[in-house]
């Protein structure tokens, strides 16, 4: 880590006015501390902000899980971060490993939304995954409803495996709070998204969108 570090203060020092450099810098050493406390499953509570720090810590808990992903979300539509090959790469691994997958949405996708077009479109690949097929991945739609948090602000959230969760509380400015290893927590948030997700009876089906 003092190495690192070190690495990025030689970066400043040299390139002051080269931010895309300074910038790029700086991700790095995010994404290798991320990296390590997920394989770790460090109980740490990073806070992160924008697309590429999303990314980050999408890819290490689709990396790191092994058994259960859930997502809760607007439409899980969007060329930003879930179209993304380091969203859907590590999610299509775990699903590739027996991994169960279930999501539930504020709404379903519009079927004329550009986004389903698109080759690397996520449901695209989740339709045509064999776990689809074998009811592995489970798609639900709220019909408008959503979670909130206790200021009545929308949330979105993604836990795996009974440890890991990210909840993002600015879905704006995709403000979020992450751990890897906080099972009390996880938990929390998977009894109240199970409890939800059993009571909604609109299933997504995918097939309306790509056959």
């Amino acid at each position: 880590m003092v190495q690192n570090l070190n690495i990025i203060k030689i970066i400043i020092k040299f390139a002051s006015d080269n931010s895309f450099i300074l910038k790029f810098a700086i991700m790095e050493e995010y994404r290798r501390t991320v990296e390590a406390y997920a394989a770790r499953h460090e109980n740490y509570l990073f806070h992160n902000e924008g697309n590429e720090h999303a990314l980050i810590i999408f890819e290490n808990i689709f990396k790191n899980a092994n058994d259960t992903i859930r997502i809760a979300a607007n439409n899980l539509c969007n060329s930003e971060v879930v179209d993304r090959k380091e969203y859907v790469e590590p999610l299509i691994k775990f699903l590739d490993n027996g991994g169960t997958l279930r999501i539930l949405l504020k709404v379903a996708p519009d079927p004329s939304n550009e986004e389903l077009k698109k080759g690397n479109c996520l449901y695209r690949a989740l339709f045509n995954h064999e776990a689809y097929k074998k009811g592995a991945i489970q798609i639900k739609s709220g019909e408008g409803k959503c979670f909130h948090d206790s200021e009545h602000k929308e949330i979105h959230f993604c836990t795996a495996d009974g440890h890991m969760y990210r909840i993002e509380n600015d879905i704006v400015e995709r403000k979020a709070i992450c751990n890897f290893g906080d099972e009390v927590k996880t938990k929390e948030i998977d009894d109240l998204f199970d409890r939800v997700f059993d009571s909604v009876h609109h299933i997504v089906n995918l097939g309306v969108y790509f056959q």
